[in-house]
């Protein structure tokens, strides 16, 4: 219908937005609010009952809002992970960045705290250390 003719003519690229990400973010930020000004017009145009063809970018220009907020986000992710790529300590890492497995899996003891014993634990396999049996066949 008209709605998806008017959707073709300002749909943002994110290749475009990729590119101009790489380069600067201020560019992004500028786009997104001029994209949240012009939503909020539209709002105000709704409400006053103004031409279908305004009410119908609505969604489109909501649509193009997700898309610069993706492409931010994926590239401070992305600038994140190169910044903690170098440490060694992965306690420096943020909880946003670690993987996210499943909750008995994170939660589960790493391989050093399993094969650790309590003093309690120590003193007693000293006292009474395994027995051996010989047993003939």
């Amino acid at each position: 219908g008209f709605c998806t003719l008017l959707s073709r003519m300002s749909y943002i690229k994110v290749k475009e937005l990729r590119s101009t990400a790489s380069n600067n973010k201020e560019a992004l930020m500028k786009q997104l609010t001029e994209l949240k000004k012009e939503l909020s017009q539209l709002r105000v145009a709704k409400q006053v009952n103004a031409a279908p063809s305004k009410i119908c970018k609505i969604g489109l220009i909501r649509k193009n809002i997700a898309r610069v907020l993706t492409v931010l986000n994926q590239t401070e992710r992305e600038n994140l992970r190169k910044f903690y790529s170098d440490k060694k300590v992965s306690k420096a890492t943020p909880k946003s960045l670690k993987p996210k497995l499943t909750k008995k899996r994170r939660l589960a003891l790493k391989a050093n705290e399993k094969s650790r014993k309590t003093r309690h634990q120590i003193r007693l396999a000293a006292k009474f250390p395994k027995r051996v049996f010989a047993v003939k066949i």
